[in-house]
């Protein structure tokens, strides 16, 4: 091309897309234009290739221009059509596509319950970005802050419920989910948007960082961030219910001594000293919440057992022999040697030799693995590069459960989180989300695109979401 400033343009466009890009008033200016127009500096198209509404495994986005700031950021429920399309190979390095890049509008497709919008970060926010996208991937939590929309939620103290009260309002629900696979997916996106709401949130995470939605001058922990807002949400809840937090948090105030203990009889008519954490249920807790039970077994004494509440399972993947998700679930489980244990009824004075095991009495709705990649110590944090395959369909060994509660134990994949780079408090977020069409989808900040299962098993993933069958 001759002429640098003049663009070649393949494939099929109506009467009011091709006025719009050669600058001319279309025939029947009165006919009403369902997608409303986006601005957009047209010699950095580049060129255009094929059908839009047909395109599948491939990246398909809306490109502003390098440096440009998008005349958009806060605006919602427009949609927009794909002006340029990338293949796979592409992709390198896991970065996906430049940052001023943004997804397509096609023909709906109800995914989720809302329609997908991308999120803008405007410095070192992409760990709450993914996160949040993440938990978008969890119709059960959407449907928890959909409810949330609707009741009267106090201006003052409830900082996390009235930040996801906000979010999810700025998205656009659409009725009726649709699980079958098609052979042309097909998915529409509004325009990205800053997640301010989250401001309160964000300072309340890390109060010695000034800076927050607006930028920040570090990097922050996914993990840490996710479980920091689900214990915090868990506890608004409960406040909002009328119960306290700090009521759980002492079982004195909620129970006695011999409803926290009592003996059971187990396999073999063997008994067990049992002892349960006492918590309130929440909305929350309904959704990600599990319970594990560790059971102490010491010569001599009966065996001491421990039910204990959890949100998040967090799994080493050190060990060599770690090579998939199975393998971390299983060295989970696995017995570990007590040498130094005293037990509460022991017949002789002193410490004994016992073995604890820990098993999953209750499994949750959506689990959440978390693949323990990083380390801290003295010298500031490592990262553990290591490849670790996850499978789309996990069912949990029987070895995991409890005897007495092996129903519910296969899973199937609806998110990942992946961290990018050597270190925790440096590197790049994304998330893979599934929808229930099959589709995948990889946003990475504002960015959204499609993308393979193959791309999704990529065996570096930090957090994992399995939604129980």
């Amino acid at each position: 091309m001759s002429d640098p400033s003049k663009v070649l343009l393949f494939g099929s466009f109506s009467e009011d897309e091709t006025c719009s890009l050669l600058n001319k008033k279309p025939s029947n200016p009165h006919k009403p234009d369902k997608r409303k127009e986006t601005t957009a500096n047209l010699p950095n198209l580049g060129v255009m290739f094929g059908s839009f509404s047909d395109i599948r495994d491939s990246q398909v986005v809306f490109s502003t221009g390098a440096g440009d700031t998008p005349p958009y950021t806060n605006q919602k429920g427009s949609n927009f059509r794909a002006l340029q399309v990338l293949d796979d190979n592409d992709e390198k390095d896991g970065k996906v596509i430049p940052k001023n890049q943004y997804y397509k509008d096609a023909p709906v497709v109800d995914a989720q319950g809302i329609t997908p919008r991308g999120l803008i970060n405007s410095g070192n926010l992409c760990f709450l970005n993914a996160t949040l996208q993440a938990l978008l991937a969890c119709f059960p939590f959407i449907q928890l802050l959909l409810g949330l929309r609707k009741r009267n939620i106090p201006k003052v103290g409830y900082p996390i419920l009235t930040a996801f009260a906000e979010f999810i309002g700025e998205f656009d629900v659409v009725g009726g989910t649709n699980s079958k696979k098609k052979d042309n997916v097909e998915i529409e996106a509004d325009r990205p948007f800053n997640p301010t709401m989250f401001e309160v949130v964000l300072r309340k995470f890390t109060p010695d960082v000034s800076c927050s939605t607006s930028g920040r001058p570090r990097q922050e922990d996914a993990q840490e961030f996710l479980s920091f807002i689900m214990d915090q949400m868990h506890d608004e809840l409960l406040k909002l219910g009328g119960k306290s937090h700090l009521d759980e948090r002492n079982p004195t105030l909620i129970s006695t001594s011999e409803d926290d203990e009592w003996e059971t009889v187990g396999r073999k008519n063997k008994s067990a000293v049992t002892r349960t954490q006492s918590f309130f249920p929440s909305e929350l807790r309904s959704i990600f919440g599990g319970e594990l039970q560790s059971t102490v077994k010491a010569k001599g004494n009966k065996a001491s057992v421990t039910v204990e509440p959890f949100l998040l399972l967090h799994l080493d993947i050190s060990g060599e022999v770690i090579r998939t998700i199975e393998d971390a679930l299983r060295l989970f489980s696995t017995p570990e040697t007590l040498d130094e244990y005293r037990a509460a009824t022991a017949v002789k004075v002193g410490v004994v030799a016992a073995r604890k095991f820990i098993n999953i009495k209750t499994l949750p709705k959506i689990m959440i693995l978390h693949l323990k990649r990083f380390s801290y110590g003295s010298y500031g944090s490592t990262k553990l590069h290591k490849a670790v395959h996850f499978p789309l369909d996990l069912a949990l060994s029987r070895d995991l459960l409890v005897p007495s509660n092996v129903e519910g134990r296969r899973y199937e994949l609806v998110a990942t989180v992946t961290h990018q780079g050597r270190e925790a408090s440096k590197g790049h977020y994304t998330a893979d989300v599934r929808y229930p069409n099959g589709q995948w989808l990889r946003f990475d900040d504002a960015s959204l695109t499609t993308i393979s299962t193959s791309k999704v098993l990529h065996e570096q993933a930090y957090v994992l979401f399995y939604k129980q069958l």
